[in-house]
């Protein structure tokens, strides 16, 4: 069960979890700056080059945005060259998002400078503590999915546990 305590309002899982997060994408913002990407922009960048191929309407739905909104930003990353969208073999219709090659020496720079925030991050905690926060936190979103995807117990509640 999860107290909240008023003695302690910000050091709660939830708050510490959305806190580091969001520090996180501070810093990266401030170091991927120069390279004239906005944090809307290198988010998009990073999911298209994770999941080459995917759909303007799977990214949607992954970022948790909406789709006219991701279609400004595919556009903006379009005439940077960056981003290109190809039709999808049977459906003409259908756009697949890919990485151009003009892109791949930025992705490698936003990797060395995600890379560097994140050993900035876990300055001073010992490789065995950030591996146990990484095993941790990966036990901490497949439960959180499991719940998402679950079906309603009797009581209304998602997931088994009460």
């Amino acid at each position: 069960m999860v107290r909240i305590r008023k003695e302690e309002p910000d050091s709660s899982i939830g708050f510490l979890i959305s806190d580091v997060s969001r520090l996180l994408r501070r810093v990266y913002d401030r170091r991927v700056e120069p390279l004239g990407l906005t944090r809307a922009q290198w988010r998009v960048l990073v999911h298209v080059y994770r999941r080459e191929g995917v759909s303007q309407t799977a990214l949607a739905q992954f970022l948790e945005i909406e789709k006219p909104t991701l279609g400004k930003l595919v556009d903006r990353l379009e005439k940077k060259g960056w981003v290109e969208r190809r039709v999808q073999e049977g459906d003409q219709r259908a756009r697949r998002l890919f990485i151009t090659e003009q892109a791949r020496p930025l992705i490698d720079q936003m990797e060395e400078l995600a890379d560097a925030v994140h050993a900035d991050a876990l300055d001073g905690v010992a490789d065995h503590e950030a591996d146990r926060l990484h095993d941790t936190l990966l036990a901490v979103k497949s439960n959180l999915l499991r719940l998402l995807s679950g079906s309603r117990d009797g009581n209304g509640a998602l997931g088994g546990r009460n």
